[in-house]
């Protein structure tokens, strides 16, 4: 894993993903990835393709949110049965829930995109605001609970 990331530059390369053909779950889960150095492979991105819209637009979570889920999954959760990784797991994965509903008010997709037609280009922008704020919770935890650096600025 790394030292440091650079906030500015895990933005501009989501903002990239999610632009470009990537749904919210698998660009949330590439950067981190790659910035991180989380040593995930691309089969895990081809995991990640199911969680937009709420689970295959099955009205739950947002994809955003679950592919960071993954990336906090990597690095907190367990392997081993009964192993008590699980429950600082679920602690951080409960703040990055809270800390998309603390801004958005929510993190189930259908409430979330209510406003917007799914085609419409405010809805994709709306969206890339969303991928963000889960970058932006992920190198919180990780800065504390791993002492990775984020440069917020250059």
């Amino acid at each position: 894993m790394v030292k440091s990331v650079n906030l500015k530059q895990m933005l501009a390369d989501a903002t990239e993903d999610f632009t470009t053909g990537y749904m919210c779950s698998e660009t949330v889960l590439d950067v981190l990835n790659r910035h991180y150095e989380l040593g995930i492979g691309e089969e895990a991105i081809a995991l990640s393709t199911g969680f937009p819209y709420g689970f295959g637009d099955g009205g739950n979570v947002c994809g955003a949110v679950a592919g960071a889920t993954m990336a906090l999954g990597k690095v907190f959760g367990r392997t081993v049965k009964g192993d008590p990784a699980y429950a600082k797991c679920i602690a951080v994965v409960r703040e990055l829930n809270d800390d998309v509903a603390a801004v958005y008010k929510s993190s189930i997709c259908p409430e979330l995109i209510h406003d917007y037609d799914f085609m419409d280009p405010d809805r994709k922008l709306f969206c890339t605001g969303i991928v963000h704020e889960c970058i932006r919770s992920f190198a919180k935890i990780m800065e504390r609970e791993c002492g990775v650096s984020v440069i917020r600025e250059a």
